[in-house]
C-alpha cells in the first residue's frame, strides 16, 4: 500500500527507525488539508481544511507489518485514513495518519517546517523516543 508521510517520517532515518522501511519517497501532495505543529512538540499533525494543501512525501510499497508498527508509533493521537495524493502526474490512494478528531485542540497555530525539525529537533526525537528499537525489529 501506499504511505503519504507530511512530518516526522520524512526523514528517511525516522522512518527506517520506525518500521525498517528503506525504499525512496516521492514527493506529494495532499489537498484539502492543513498541517501544523502540535503544541510543545516538534513533530505536526494534520487535518481536514478546504482550499489548503500540505506537501510531503509518498512512500510506496508499504507492507501490512510495516503498517502495523507505523500504528503503534503514531499512537491514540492519530488514525490511520484512506486519500488521494497527487504524486507527479497521478493521483494516487494512499494511508494518511490524521489527527483524531478528539487531539486537534492539540494543534497549534504555528506551521510546522520540515527543515527546522531536521536542524533543531531531529537529534533530541531520535533520543527522545524509545520505541524505535522495538518497533523496528525485524526488519521486512
Amino acid at each position: 500500500m501506499n504511505l503519504f508521510v507530511f512530518g516526522t517520517l520524512m526523514v528517511p532515518r525516522v522512518m527506517h527507525a520506525v518500521c525498517g522501511f528503506a525504499a525512496v519517497a516521492e514527493p506529494a501532495v495532499l489537498d484539502g488539508h492543513r498541517r501544523r505543529r502540535v503544541r510543545g512538540e516538534v513533530y505536526p499533525g494534520i487535518v481536514v481544511s478546504h482550499g489548503d494543501r500540505v506537501d510531503g512525501m509518498l512512500y510506496r510499497g508499504v507492507t501490512d507489518r510495516q503498517l502495523a508498527r507505523l500504528d503503534v508509533f503514531e499512537g491514540e493521537m492519530y488514525c490511520r485514513s484512506v486519500v488521494e495524493v497527487d504524486a507527479g502526474s497521478s493521483r494516487v490512494k494512499a494511508y494518511v495518519y490524521l489527527m483524531a478528531p478528539e487531539f486537534i485542540d492539540a494543534l497549534s497555530d504555528d506551521d510546522w517546517s520540515l527543515d527546522v525539525f531536521v536542524t533543531e529537533g531531529l537529534a533530541g526525537f531520535l533520543a527522545a523516543y524509545p520505541g524505535f528499537d522495538c518497533t523496528a525489529a525485524g526488519h521486512d
